[in-house]
Order: structure tokens, then C-alpha cells, then sequence
């Protein structure tokens, strides 16, 4: 019994790709083992880099996605608010909305069937 699987042009081995990921792996394993031994886990090895400044606390350098999309969601706020009213986060009003939707869907594509 043959292991190799064929389909069109391509094959499939699995012992030959099982071969190949434990090769990769212990490359990957060498090349891991040859890492610098100086590093020492909890020093000031590990702090964050930032240009030689002083490196704010995690709560100011936490950029809130409010203030990233701010434009985006101040030219289209119109929009938004209308929008977010019907979104009440329970699957029951979702699957409402999902039923009704196919429905009228369905409904104007026979009304369109029924006009050729």
C-alpha cells in the first residue's frame, strides 16, 4: 500500500512532509540554541526602547480605537447613530432582522420573476 496521493499534478506524501517539518524544526531548534546567553529575563534588558526617553505608562500609550477612526467616525456620525439604535446584541432580534431581510428578498425577486 502506497502512501503517496495523487491529485492532478500535485502529490501528497506524508511521511515526506512529516521528514521535512522535523528537519525544519531542528534548524529552527540550532538556530534558537545560538541566541545571545547574555540576556537576563526581568532587567532592564527586557524595558522598551523608545529613542532614550522616558517610556509612558501602559495606560497612556494605549491608543483607544475611538481616537484612531475620530474623522472617520465624526463625518459619518449621522449614520452611526442610526445604525447603532437597532443593535441590541440579542440573536433573537438578529435572526428577526436576518428572516425579514430573506423574506423581502425572496418576495421582490418573484415579484421580478414574475414581470419577464
Amino acid at each position: 500500500m502506497s502512501l503517496l496521493i495523487e491529485a492532478g499534478y500535485e502529490f501528497w506524501n506524508p511521511i515526506i512532509w512529516l521528514i521535512a517539518f522535523a528537519v525544519l524544526m531542528a534548524l529552527v531548534f540550532l538556530f534558537r540554541k545560538r541566541g545571545q546567553a547574555k540576556y537576563k529575563k526581568d532587567t532592564d534588558q527586557t524595558r522598551i526602547f523608545l529613542c532614550g526617553e522616558e517610556v509612558p505608562e501602559a495606560e497612556q500609550r494605549y491608543v483607544r480605537g475611538g481616537n484612531v477612526y475620530w474623522g472617520f467616525f465624526e463625518t459619518l456620525k449621522e449614520y452611526y447613530n442610526g445604525v447603532v439604535r437597532p443593535h441590541t446584541g440579542v440573536v433573537n432580534d438578529y435572526v428577526i432582522w436576518f428572516v425579514a431581510v430573506t423574506a423581502i428578498s425572496a418576495i421582490v425577486l418573484f415579484i421580478v420573476e414574475l414581470a419577464r
